[in-house]
């Protein structure tokens, strides 16, 4: 494939998933790690204590696309981001 074939066309939304232990924290979290845009957080499954949610939130680049991957890793109530 060619590198044009590969470009990814921004703003966009784009599709998050995480996983947690406790569902409202990981909500919450979300929030803040996105600057409190508007999402609709999906309860996905549940494993034992983890909880897996998706969600997609509105990215103008993938510099902000990256920047709230990394905040949502970073964030003390989510444990894991795909």
């Amino acid at each position: 494939m060619s590198e044009k074939e590969n470009k990814i066309e921004y703003p966009r939304m784009w599709g998050f998933r995480i996983i947690g232990e406790d569902k409202e924290k990981m909500r919450q979290a979300v929030k803040e790690c996105i600057n409190n845009q508007e999402c609709n957080v999906e309860d996905n499954k549940s494993h034992g204590k983890y909880h897996s949610q998706k969600f997609e939130a509105y990215v103008t680049s993938e510099e902000e696309r990256n920047e709230f991957f990394k905040r949502l890793q970073e964030h003390k109530d989510i444990k894991f981001v795909l």
